[in-house]
């Protein structure tokens, strides 16, 4: 019988599929419109580990915000070469207006690809060569000489791979109000910079080390090769081309732009920092404020250069050298000129996170999908990884989807032999499981049993493994994270 020729029958057939093809989870199938991935993201966040065979946590954005004490978050999702969609959760302040997609975050250290960006599109124009002494370009302060630079000079490749061998800090914010430091006040830690001096550290080009200060350096370097303010430059050669509309260098931020600009939370959600009074003076490295619509057509006009088809920034030759890793450093992190590198050959991702109050995270994959996610601080870092690790399932991102662990069960009698010190690490036994805190002092996370000596957490990638000796006594333990494996020892019983 061919049912299609039965209008009933045809019915009763449709029906039936559409209604087996809804029970199933929206996250767990092919979402058909981007309303849809849209929901399936923000319903169904995901830690980084989860557990096989048992019924994981369903955890949505709303809740998340609150469990984090993050006042506002803003997403844009890229898919096939274009956003998908955009929105804005929660408010601008905890006193404010509701959140919109323009509304402007801070982009932290996302300000360093679209900073590099800006340095390669002068190496396009002849006017820096990115294997020469950088010094050759700074006209106003140079890097100084010491026992590390004395066969080998700091090169603008360097400064942009966090190969430089400069010594790195955490970025300062400054309060208008108050005197804030120049770019050559902060190069030499001189008064009211509250940063030390920028200095060769280690042997220029022997290893990796992220550098904010690297990158103070190189907006030196713009603003003597060029003529031109920082941020002027940066508008007119990276921002503009690429349409970046609701993005700006601009420090401290106008009237104007600080009006639709979140507020900066601080680790509790409550303490907070108004954009009138949030100055990131070091703008190459953390200056950028930003929107998530926007670094998504940051992201998207990069995979189109890569693929030769636009050259509003740069040719495809260029951006492919940005993109690709420098194979003679051995680092954990993986680095080209400006974006942390990942994936594999046949399908490559680019990455950078940004964390100064402001917690924020973008990936995009070169075959043309991604995703960004700014937040306003509290636990902001954590719950845009959640984010991620959602969107790593609706839209397939194979290094961004939630890790399986089985669980074994563990005698209380063996935990408890497990407790104590560990360097920095502190591990306790509550109840029937172990807990532990990374670094001590910090809040304790439960440790979950992969096999009788190995314990992970659900929340990121580290993992311990206790040693043992002959006689079964802890001696030890392997804090094994994604750079790389650390001995710790067992601190001795007061």
């Amino acid at each position: 019988m061919n049912i299609f020729k039965d209008k009933n029958l045809v019915h009763a057939y449709l029906s039936g599929y559409l209604c087996a093809l809804l029970a199933l989870p929206i996250h767990s199938q092919m979402a058909q419109s981007a309303q849809q991935r849209m929901q399936a993201v923000q319903s169904h966040l995901s830690r980084y580990a989860i557990i096989r065979g048992s019924k994981n946590d369903e955890m949505n954005l709303d809740s998340q915000m609150k469990a984090f004490g993050v006042p506002a978050v803003s997403i844009a999702a890229i898919r096939n070469g274009k956003i998908d969609w955009a929105r804005a959760y929660g408010v601008s302040s905890t006193e404010g207006a509701a959140l919109s997609i323009e509304t402007l975050f801070g982009a932290a250290s996302i300000s360093k690809p679209v900073t590099a960006l800006g340095v390669l599109k002068l190496v396009e124009e002849g006017k820096i060569d990115l294997d020469a002494n950088a010094n050759h370009y700074l006209k106003r302060w140079k890097i100084p000489d010491n026992e590390f630079t004395a066969k080998q000079k700091v090169t603008v490749r360097e400064l942009l791979n966090h190969t430089s061998g400069i010594g790195t800090h955490n970025g300062e914010i400054y309060d208008p109000g108050s005197p804030i430091p120049t770019l050559l006040q902060l190069l030499e830690g001189e008064k009211p910079a509250r940063t030390p001096p920028v200095r060769v550290e280690s042997i220029p080009g022997a290893k990796f080390a992220y550098s904010n200060g690297g990158y103070l350096v190189l907006s030196l370097l713009i603003e003597d090769v060029t003529g031109q303010p920082f941020a002027a430059y940066m508008k007119q050669s990276v921002l503009d081309p690429i349409a970046m509309k609701h993005s700006t260098f601009d420090a401290p931020l106008s009237p104007e732009w600080a009006a639709c600009a979140a507020t900066a939370y601080g680790s509790d959600g409550k303490w907070s920092i108004t954009p009138s009074k949030f100055v990131e003076p070091n703008l190459a490295a953390g200056g950028l404020w930003s929107t998530p619509t926007d670094l998504a057509r940051l992201l998207l006009e990069v995979q189109r250069e890569y693929d030769g088809k636009s050259h509003k920034v740069l040719h495809q030759q260029t951006i492919r050298m940005m993109v690709s890793l420098d194979k003679a450093i051995s680092s954990p992190r993986r680095y080209g000129l400006g974006f942390e590198v990942g994936g594999s050959p046949e399908n490559p991702y680019i990455r950078h996170e940004g964390s100064a109050f402001f917690q924020d995270d973008m990936v995009e994959y070169l075959n043309g999908n991604g995703i960004v996610v700014m937040t306003s601080g509290g636990g902001g870092g954590e719950l845009a990884d959640e984010v991620i690790r959602s969107a790593g399932t609706v839209y397939d991102f194979p290094d961004f989807k939630p890790i399986e662990h089985s669980v074994v069960e563990v005698p209380v009698s063996t935990l408890r032999g497990y407790v104590g010190t560990y360097a920095y690490i502190k591990v306790a036994l509550e109840g029937d499981h172990l807990t532990a805190e990374i670094p001590s002092g910090s809040p304790a996370a439960r440790l979950y049993p992969e096999s009788p000596t190995q314990f992970f957490k659900l929340d990121g990638p580290q993992e311990l493994s206790f040693l043992l000796d002959s006689q079964q006594n802890v001696t030890g333990l392997e804090f094994i994270t994604p750079i790389g494996h650390h001995h710790l020892d067992k601190s001795p019983e007061p």
